[in-house]
């Protein structure tokens, strides 16, 4: 359905939380490119391909160990060394002594170069400003690696509040952050709205916790189906925040990824 022929609709709030990675700013490309060159220090013989092949691996983390991350089993050089690990192991490769700090070495300066914020952003936080909406941000990524991230992008001034994963030492989706993030932005829950790119930490956790999911999936060209009761975007000029709502194209809703 083209957008001037959805119908609108409209979400009574009074704050917006959003997402940060891929959602404000293409975490996605930063990651490919930051672990290609970050592979490329830990493992200098190998060939170029392999660098990139391994570091889509990091990203992918198929053991799971980010999810270990923000539940609060593992910190986050844990985390990290065992994700490094798993590549290894993966590629039947020997993984040298400091590994893990030679690839944070790399990969941080190499990620905050790569991590470029979306065109939508300014214009979509500053139509909240002006209709009066407390905007904070909620990620589940840590303080120290947030704080740049925003920095390097012009937002660290953009919002009332910043959680982490660190702020309660657990992240998305337990329903407990975004009740926190709420509380800490002066709203109910039932009054914000919450964006995000990732269907079970972000839309089933903050549907979970009493807010009004919004699903936005950049880039996608297939039709949206209605499965569930959540809203989809595909930017965030698709939004209009106003007086008390923010009101959306009824592009349709989302089905669960699983």
């Amino acid at each position: 359905m083209p957008l001037s022929d959805a119908l609108p609709v409209q979400l009574p709030v009074r704050a917006v939380l959003v997402d940060i990675d891929d959602t404000l700013l293409d975490t996605t490309a930063a990651m490919h490119a930051a672990g290609r060159s970050a592979m490329a220090t830990v493992w200098p013989t190998q060939p170029p391909d392999w660098h990139g092949e391994a570091g889509m691996r990091f990203r992918r983390d198929p053991g799971g160990y980010f999810h270990r991350y923000i539940s609060g089993e593992l910190d986050f050089m844990q985390m990290r060394s065992r994700r490094l690990a798993e590549v290894a192991e993966h590629y039947q490769v020997d993984l040298p002594d400091g590994a893990t700090e030679i690839f944070e070495g790399t990969f941080r300066p190499h990620f905050l170069q790569h991590q470029l914020r979306y065109d939508d952003v300014l214009p979509f936080l500053a139509a909240c400003r002006t209709a009066g909406l407390a905007v904070g941000a909620l990620t589940n990524a840590s303080a120290d690696v947030t704080e740049p991230k925003l920095a390097t992008n012009e937002l660290a001034d953009s919002f009332a509040v910043v959680v982490t994963r660190d702020t309660l030492g657990f992240g998305k989706p337990d329903p407990r952050i975004f009740r926190h993030a709420c509380k800490q932005l002066g709203s109910e829950p039932a009054e914000t709205a919450y964006i995000g790119d990732e269907w079970a930490a972000d839309i089933e956790g903050s549907r979970g916790a009493g807010l009004h999911p919004i699903w936005i999936q950049r880039g996608a060209t297939a039709p949206l189906s209605k499965a569930e009761d959540v809203p989809v975007i595909t930017s965030l000029d698709q939004l209009r925040p106003g007086d008390g709502v923010l009101e959306l194209p009824d592009l349709g809703a989302a089905r669960s990824t699983g």
